[in-house]
This record gives structure tokens, C-alpha cells and sequence, in this order.
């Protein structure tokens, strides 16, 4: 049965609800489609919601939330994320929440959110009314209830955010007053219960139901006009300064009606309020320069900057606005959002962090950005990122200095390996120590020392670092991010080194010392003398340094098996040098040069699949012109070449499927890799989680490359696993904004975030070459600047 098939069949009111549970089983997409269907029983809601919630699938999640077939208590859990739908839905009774104990504090969150929803019914908003008044004269009468003037409940309510005072029964009384003001203000509460409201004993309820009762009127005779006469008293209102009190759910709806009054967005802008309401007025169309004014000077940096370019306050650009947009969007302007090094890093292994973007992780500041510095130290980041990054003049001079150390490792490591043979040994404190000018000339006793795990207690560190005050910081650095510690203690160990190279005190920790074994201590030697055996050699083919694999690669008394390993090799001078060796079988070499060219013909490619060699197999697995066929005859050869069969496009279904059950986790990642590899299959191993932790925010390396392949080639599927490698997508966040700017994000996602309050991600949209024409469109309008500039750039 074909895909639309198995999607009419998920959406009709007649397929059975075991049919529907078997196709939800398929795949995300199809449960999708099954949680909105209304024949879907309340135990596969319940299972598909389960999933949906680990997989921030948002919409699924919406479905389950207009679905009547619902359970009472799945709906009151989504109700706190779709309020709206929650009131939509037919199944909708009082009923549902009756029951719920609101003296929690969730609960009582839940009550403020719906009775802050336009589409709250007059019975829900007389029945939380019910539940608010008496709580709010308990308190009040209670005999701790501090008697304050409304200007000092504002001023505590202000220090009590802060941590500074906390009055207990206070706080119980404003949780419940701000869930009346609510009703009191919603146009669908009734003329009794706003009469009621009108004479109640608290002040700031009262005022507003009495402004909300004389507007009941005129509101019904006028539907449409957002109720913005009546917010515009409320908030006017000098008198008792009531928009102090609004409930901040109101206030952000209020903020983003495109009609609001300047005087509104005036009186609001003087609010202590958090960085997101404030955003939001800086980035008002409607916001003048008197406010823009005010907002510059704003304690927080990303208000700040978000007001200074205003339209109305910078005005249009003249000058290079790529130039200033990667000035002002550097971190080194110190944006308040909250950092995560973690996502960040992982959005960069899953490919939705681009390399180009980089640069926007650096800071100027001592204390460099750890998610770039885990960048460079990570052992399979590019050398050219590194090359990028190195040159770039927003990138700070500390991780500058470590990519020059990173890329100089190499030569550091061959220049501290001994060149000749070691000096006679003696005995000192239990270890053995050498004179320095006694010599061993005996080849064979120098093999059977470096292959004894007790001689100078195996490891051997080089001289220099004896002295660890000499050492420069980013050495240091880069020796710690390198070391294999728990993510915990590593995160300690760099924030102490980082604070402490401030203060000028990091030479008081110590780096860690390159240790060597013995085999790779002396592997220079080693590699060079011609008798050097076979076995040491097929052990030096995975030393460290690449002057050193070139040589073992070029010994004469190398065998076949560990040429063979060399010319896999990661460096291309060593796989020239095990190429060009004299010992190299002359037929393998052929046929390894023969697959190097792309026009094979299908009979050249079955005699090369018949090959004895079996890197000539794996060659002949991934060349373009191999068929099916040879790929279902390669697919039960040796494990190597399973490998390389999992990771071609062509490979049927089938034997992708049987890899995928296969113990070896190896070839999940040649399946994962694989861009023909079904969506579903990708969606499977992009959501598979580890047995020891079932954390829905875990990722775990196969995740990541899963995803890695569903953005490069299915990106509108890679959204909902997105979604829950950002943990939060639906805040603004510098991670965001870095996905933002990749220009292989789909188009839906670009859709959701370019009304952001947050500049930086309206100027990553307006630049995305995936940006909808109508969406840049409305950017090319945008009050900042930047983002209209690289708006009408491209529509230019």
C-alpha cells in the first residue's frame, strides 16, 4: 500500500481504531494524521501525545488537543500549551476542570492562562471567578497580610522577583489577583459577574471591572476592534496607575496588535518588565523616537540595541549593513539571552549549525566562548574551519592562539620524539631513570623495552613540561578541553582556568602532561631502522603522528596487512607513501587505481567485486555505477564491506532494514549517513534512545547524524527532532538564531520566527535564501534596519 494511501486510510472517520494504532506504528507523519482523527480511542492518544511530547512535535500534540476522543486528564496537560484549542474542542465541558485542585501553583498558572485566552466562554470565566474571590478574601483577612498602598505591593512584587523580600501570604494574594484581573478585563465575562466585580473589596479588580462594564456595551455593537478603547483606559488610567497589575500574558497579546495606540506602547515601555515585552516595544513599528530614546539606555543590551536600530530611531542604512549586522550581532555586545554550549554543540555536529556561522560564537572577552572552543578541539572538525576561523577578526586572539597550537600539535609531537637511542638506565625513587650520556646501541633490546608495559612505568613525559609556569595559557587550554574528564567536571576545571587566567593566576593549575607509551615515544626510531620488525610496525600504523605513519608506510619490511590499513588512512601523504611501496601487491594496486575512475563499466565492477581484497570490495560497494544486484551480492560479505554497502543510496530497503537490527552500532551510522535511506528509517534512528538514558533531551552521536541527514535532504522531516535538540523551540535563544542562518533550513521552520521580538532572528530570515517571497516581503518593511536591509537585498 503507498504512502497516500495509508493517509486517506489515517483520516477516514471509518477505518477501525486497531487499524489506526497498526498505522500509527508506521511512522510519525501517519500518527500525525491519526491524532486528528475523531474514531481514535483515548489509549492511542494518550500513547501517540506520549511521543509526540518527547519529540516536541508540536503539532501532533495541537491534533491530540482538538481531538474529542481525548482523555479529561491528557486534555487539562495540553490545555497549558494550547489554550485555545483546549476551549475548541467539542469534548469541552466545565466538567473537566472542576475537579482540578488550583491551590497548586501549576494549577493555578493554568487557571491564569485560560482565563487569559480570547476565546475563554463566559461559564469557564464565572466558574475561575468563583475559585478566586473567596481565596483572595482569605488572605487578605489573614493576620501576616501586609497592609501596603498599591505602589508598594508594585515595588515588593519587583524585589520579591529578585529574591530581595518575600511575603508569603503577598504572593498567595497577587497569584489570585492576577487571575481576576484577567476575567475582569475579558470582554466575555458577564454583566452580573462584572457588577459583582465592580463592588468587590479590592481596589485594583474593582476599577478595572468597572472600565470593563461600561465598554460591555459598545463592544458588542462593535466586534472588531480589539477591544483597544477599553485597554486604553485601563492603562491611561492615572489615577490608580492599573496597568502596573495587568497579568504579562495580557500584556505581550496587547503589545503585538499592530493598532495599538502610541500612548499604550508609551505607559508600557516605563514598566519594570522582563526582556521580552520590553523586545517587543523596541521592535514595534508604532515605537517613537522619545521611546526608542529611553530604551537605548536600557540596562539590557539586547533591548538596548534592538531600540538604537529602530527605523525610527537610526534610520535607513548607509553603509555596509553585512558589515555592521556581524559587528552588532557578535556576542561581544554581551546579549542577555541565556547561553546553552551544549545545544549549540550539538546543532553543529547535526549539521544545523553551518561552519560559515561560526564566527558568530567567538566573543572578544577573555573568556572565550566554550562551544567554539569545544569546536576546534574536536578531533574530526575540518582543518579549513579551523584555517576560517583563524582569520576571521571577530574571533577572539585566545582561541585564535589555540587553533595555532591545534593545527602546530603535530609538529609539537614529532619535534619532543627522540631521535636517537635511549641512554642506559639505572634506578632513582623506584623509577628508572637515564644517564645522559650513556647510549644502548642494541635495536632489540630497545624493541623488547618498548613493548614492556613496566619499563619506566610505561608512560613517558616529555621534558619540557616539566616546568609548567612556561607554558603558554592556550596550551593549557586546549590540553584540558582535549582530556577526556565527565562533562560535569570539565565544565568546572574551564570556568576556574578561565577565571583565574583573568585574575592572572592560571600558572597555579597544572596542564596535563602529553603522555606517550613507549612504542610511541620512541616510534621515530623505530620507524626509521630497517630492522625494525613487522609486528612493530603494524603497531606504529596508528601512531599519532603523521611524519611517523608516512615512514612506517615507506619500511621495507611492512606487510600487506598494515599497507592496507595505511592506505585508509586519514592523511593523504600517508596513503601517497603505502601506494607508491615497492612490497605492495602490483594487482591490487591496479585494481585500486582502476576504481578511481567514475566510468566503470558493469562487467569491470563484477570482476572487481570478485576481488581477494576486500578494500577493493568496499571501493567497488560505493562506486557510482554499482547496480543492486552487486550490492545485494556485496551486502553478506565481510564486515567492511557491509559498511560501505550500508552507506550507498542505491541499497534496497530490506538490507538497510536487517543493518539496522544488527548488534554492531556501526552499521546504524553507515545507515544513518546514507542519504537514500527512507525518511521514516531516518525518523526511527533519529528518535532511537539510548537503553541507559531515556531522557527525551538526550542526544546521543546517532541522533545527531540521523538529523545530519534529514536536514540535508528531507529538511521539512527533520523539523519536529529540531525541535527537540533546540529542548525549548519556541524561545528565542542564540541557538535559534544560528539555525536561523542556515541556508539548508526549511522554509516552514524560517515561517514560524520572522515576527520574533528577537532582531537577530528577523535578520537571519530576511538573508535566508529559503525565505518565502511574501515573508521577505514583509521584512523589507521591518522597523530595524539591518533586517530591512537584507530583506530588499534580496528581493532586489
Amino acid at each position: 500500500m503507498s504512502l497516500e494511501d495509508l493517509k486517506q486510510e489515517a483520516l477516514s472517520s471509518s477505518t477501525s481504531p486497531k487499524r489506526l494504532r497498526e498505522i500509527a506504528a508506521i511512522s510519525n507523519e501517519l500518527a500525525k494524521l491519526v491524532a486528528s482523527n475523531p474514531v481514535a480511542d483515548s489509549k492511542l492518544l494518550d500513547e501517540i501525545a506520549l511521543q509526540a511530547r518527547n519529540n516536541r512535535d508540536t503539532e501532533t500534540q495541537r491534533a491530540i488537543a482538538l481531538n474529542p476522543n481525548t482523555s479529561e486528564k491528557l486534555l487539562v496537560e495540553l490545555a497549558h500549551v494550547f489554550p485555545e484549542e483546549f476551549f475548541t474542542n467539542p469534548a469541552y465541558d466545565l466538567s473537566i476542570i472542576n475537579e482540578v485542585n488550583f491551590k497548586h501553583l501549576s494549577a493555578r498558572k493554568l487557571l491564569l492562562k485560560l482565563a487569559s485566552t480570547v476565546n475563554a466562554p463566559t461559564s469557564f470565566l464565572s466558574f475561575a471567578a468563583e475559585i478566586c474571590q473567596p481565596n483572595i478574601q482569605k488572605i487578605t483577612k489573614d493576620k501576616y497580610y501586609p497592609y501596603l498602598t498599591l505602589e508598594q505591593q508594585y515595588q515588593n512584587r519587583l524585589k520579591n522577583k529578585l529574591g530581595i523580600v518575600s511575603y508569603y501570604p503577598f504572593e498567595y494574594f497577587w497569584k489570585w489577583r492576577e487571575i481576576l484581573i484577567a476575567i475582569a478585563s475579558h470582554k466575555n465575562t458577564s454583566r452580573n459577574k462584572l457588577k459583582e466585580l465592580s463592588a468587590f473589596d479590592e481596589p485594583v479588580i474593582a476599577e478595572i471591572a468597572k472600565i470593563r462594564l461600561k465598554h460591555h456595551i459598545t463592544l458588542q455593537k462593535q466586534q472588531n476592534n480589539n477591544d483597544l478603547s477599553f485597554w486604553s483606559e485601563v492603562i491611561l488610567c492615572k489615577s490608580s496607575r492599573l496597568f502596573k497589575f495587568i497579568p504579562n500574558e495580557i500584556v505581550y497579546k496587547l503589545v503585538q496588535l499592530p493598532n495599538i495606540s502610541l500612548d499604550i506602547l508609551s505607559v508600557l515601555s516605563n514598566l519594570e518588565a522582563e526582556k521580552e515585552l520590553l523586545g517587543y516595544i523596541a521592535s514595534h513599528p508604532k515605537a517613537s523616537p522619545e521611546i526608542l530614546n529611553k530604551l537605548s539606555h536600557d540596562n539590557n543590551q539586547l533591548v538596548a540595541a534592538s531600540a538604537k536600530l529602530h527605523i525610527n530611531y537610526a534610520d535607513d542604512l548607509k553603509i555596509d549593513w553585512k558589515k555592521l549586522a556581524e559587528r552588532k550581532i557578535n556576542p561581544s555586545e554581551r546579549y542577555s539571552l541565556k547561553r546553552d554550549n551544549q545545544i549549540e554543540l550539538r546543532l553543529w555536529r547535526a549539521g544545523a549549525i553551518t561552519d560559515d556561522s561560526l564566527f558568530y560564537l567567538a566573543k572578544d572577552e577573555t573568556k572565550a566562548n566554550n562551544t567554539l572552543l569545544y569546536i576546534i578541539c574536536a578531533p574530526d572538525t575540518p582543518p579549513h574551519i579551523l584555517d576560517k576561523l583563524k582569520i576571521n577578526p571577530h574571533v577572539s586572539q585566545l582561541i585564535k592562539d589555540c587553533i595555532a597550537f591545534i593545527k602546530d600539535q603535530k609538529s609539537f609531537f614529532l619535534e619532543e620524539l627522540p631521535t636517537s637511542l635511549p641512554a642506559e638506565e639505572r634506578k632513582r625513587g623506584g623509577y628508572t631513570k637515564y644517564t645522559p650520556d650513556a647510549r644502548i646501541d642494541d635495536l632489540d633490546d630497545l624493541l623488547i623495552k618498548a613493548q614492556d608495559s613496566s619499563w619506566r612505568v610505561r608512560k613517558r613525559w616529555t621534558e619540557q613540561w616539566n616546568d609548567f609556569k612556561n607554558i603558554p595559557f592556550h596550551v593549557c587550554l586546549v590540553s584540558l578541553v582535549q582530556e577526556r574528564y565527565p562533562a560535569t567536571h570539565l565544565k568546572y576545571y574551564l570556568n576556574n582556568m578561565l577565571r583565574d587566567y583573568e585574575r592572572d593566576r592560571y600558572r597555579t593549575y597544572t596542564p596535563r602532561k602529553y603522555a606517550f607509551s613507549n612504542l610511541e615515544y620512541y616510534g621515530h626510531i623505530l620507524a626509521k631502522h630497517f630492522q625494525t620488525s613487522r609486528e612493530i610496525l603494524a603497531e606504529l600504523t596508528q601512531h599519532r603522528v603523521k611524519e611517523v605513519r608516512v615512514l612506517v608506510a615507506s619500511h621495507p619490511n611492512i606487510t600487506q596487512n598494515s599497507l592496507f590499513n595505511l592506505i585508509s588512512d586519514r592523511d593523504i601523504e600517508v596513503r601517497k607513501a603505502a601506494l607508491a611501496n615497492p612490497k605492495l601487491d602490483s594487482t591490487f594496486k591496479q585494481e585500486f587505481v582502476s576504481l578511481e575512475d567514475s566510468n566503470l563499466s558493469l562487467a569491470e565492477l563484477q570482476e572487481l567485486a570478485n576481488s581477494k581484497y576486500k578494500i577493493i570490495r568496499e571501493k567497488v560497494a560505493l562506486h557510482p555505477n554499482v547496480t543492486r544486484a552487486l550490492l545485494i551480492k556485496l551486502s553478506n560479505d565481510k564486515f567492511n564491506v557491509r559498511i560501505a554497502v550500508a552507506k550507498n543510496p542505491k541499497t534496497p530497503l530490506n538490507i538497510l532494514l536487517k543493518y539496522v537490527n544488527h548488534p554492531d552500532k556501526r552499521l546504524h551510522f553507515a545507515v544513518a549517513e546514507n542519504s537514500g535511506t527512507p525518511v521514516e528509517l531516518l525518523i526511527k534512528l533519529g528518535t532511537q534512545q539510548d537503553s541507559k538514558n531515556q531522557n527525551g533531551y538526550h542526544f546521543n552521536p546517532l541522533n545527531l547524524l540521523a538529523l545530519k541527514t534529514l536536514l540535508k535532504h528531507h529538511p521539512d522531516e527533520a523539523i519536529p527532532i529540531l525541535d527537540r535538540c533546540l529542548k525549548y523551540p519556541d524561545r528565542p535563544s542564540y541557538a535559534r538564531f544560528l539555525v536561523l542562518m542556515n541556508p539548508n533550513i526549511s522554509s516552514k521552520f524560517l515561517a514560524r520566527y520572522y515576527k520574533s521580538w528577537f532582531w537577530i532572528e528577523r535578520y537571519a530570515i530576511a538573508q535566508n535564501p529559503n525565505t518565502d517571497t511574501e515573508i521577505r516581503q514583509y521584512l523589507a518593511n521591518d522597523c530595524n534596519c539591518l533586517v530591512r536591509a537584507a530583506a530588499r537585498s534580496f528581493l532586489k
